[in-house]
């Protein structure tokens, strides 16, 4: 029959099953919502930790960048300056004063009116990070230690010319002193001679030293190595018989220098073995002569080995150890250099180079013609 509903029955069994079934669901949502609850409070602890500790950081880091002696300026695409230290704000805005725009400077020195900024580029992901290095206080610093350098120069280029002078002075005064007594006509002459030689040893080591001081002016005499060893044995009292010389002996430089510091060589060798023998090879190479000298004595101490050419360093009773430095600072005048090759060992070994000189013939008078 049409319209006719049918009773549906249920089990009181299921539905109360169906009810304990939803409880437990119901009760396991709010245990699992509680433990999400917690979990997200802790989460918010964490983050808010992290938070805190960024911030921190972030602090301490701009504090850094901010009291940084180097600029740091993040440059976008375009020269766009994103972000600047003090420094680096300083820099800029002195550069931009000056005409120069140290964002887009190429790396390397930079002059900005009265400012010398080194500039360094680093790539970055989105731009450049550009480091400007103020460097105007350090020039200035090189150019006082320059000055003091040279101070200390002259006052050793002083005290050099008194020791070598000493000798000479004191032979004149004590001819002059003999000259004074004496009333034979020969032993006068012979007095004043020796008077006359000591004063032009003066006079030839003050000329020397000037020459060497004024660079602008032409150098000394040039001579063969042969020549200028012969004459530094004959001065330093070494008999020729002691000496070796192999290698380029016609080679030809500056005769004063090598003569003077030969002679200290020489006479440095027969003070610590009084019957030495010296060997000496020459060479040239690139333009300059290298001379090795070596003598059979006893050699320099190793302990002493680093401070040779330093000032008043000698192990002689009587010896101002200016020798080795003013020879040292001879040769560099002309561009050379005098090295210890050996310290610590037996027979000193030292390296003399020296710029070749070619030697100048004097140009032919110009030939008369004839009306």
């Amino acid at each position: 029959m049409a319209g006719r509903t049918e009773a549906v029955s249920v089990d009181p069994r299921q539905l109360a099953a169906g009810f304990e079934q939803f409880i437990a669901a119901a009760r396991e949502l709010e245990r699992s919502y509680a433990e999400l609850k917690q979990r997200t409070a802790e989460v918010d602890l964490e983050l808010q930790a992290t938070n805190r500790r960024l911030q921190v950081a972030l602090r301490e880091r701009e504090a850094i960048f901010a009291a940084l002696p180097i600029g740091l300026c993040a440059v976008r695409d375009g020269g766009v300056v994103s972000c600047c230290n003090r420094e680096g704000e300083r820099l800029l805005a002195a550069a931009r004063a000056a005409g120069v725009d140290l964002a887009r400077a190429t790396a390397g020195e930079c002059v900005c009116g009265d400012l010398a900024v080194r500039v360094r580029r680093v790539e970055l992901p989105d731009g450049e990070l550009v480091l400007l290095e103020d460097r105007s206080r350090v020039q200035e610093l090189e150019r006082e230690v320059h000055r003091l350098d040279r101070l200390a120069g002259l006052s050793e280029l002083a005290l050099g010319v008194a020791h070598e002078i000493k000798n000479p002075l004191n032979g004149v005064m004590g001819f002059a002193s003999l000259l004074e007594r004496s009333a034979d006509p020969d032993a006068m002459r012979r007095h004043a001679g020796k008077v006359v030689q000591g004063v032009r040893q003066v006079d030839e080591i003050v000329r020397s030293l000037l020459g060497f001081a004024r660079t602008d002016r032409p150098h000394g005499r040039v001579a063969t190595v042969a020549g200028i060893v012969a004459a530094a044995a004959a001065a330093a009292g070494v008999p020729a018989a002691r000496i070796t010389l192999r290698g380029t002996v016609e080679a030809t430089v500056d005769a004063d220098a090598l003569e003077r510091v030969l002679t200290n060589l020489f006479r440095n060798a027969i003070e610590a073995a009084r019957d030495a023998s010296l060997q000496i090879d020459a060479a040239t190479t690139n333009g300059r002569l290298e001379l090795i000298v070596q003598d059979d004595g006893p050699g320099v101490a190793a302990e002493l080995g680093a401070r040779a050419f330093e000032p008043f360093v000698s192990t002689k009773e009587r010896g101002t150890g200016l020798g080795l430095p003013l020879s040292l600072r001879v040769l560099s005048f002309l561009g050379g250099d005098l090295e210890l090759l050996n310290p610590g060992e037996p027979g000193a070994r030292f390296r003399v180079r020296l710029p070749l000189r070619p030697v100048l013939l004097p140009r032919p008078a110009a030939a008369e013609v004839a009306p």
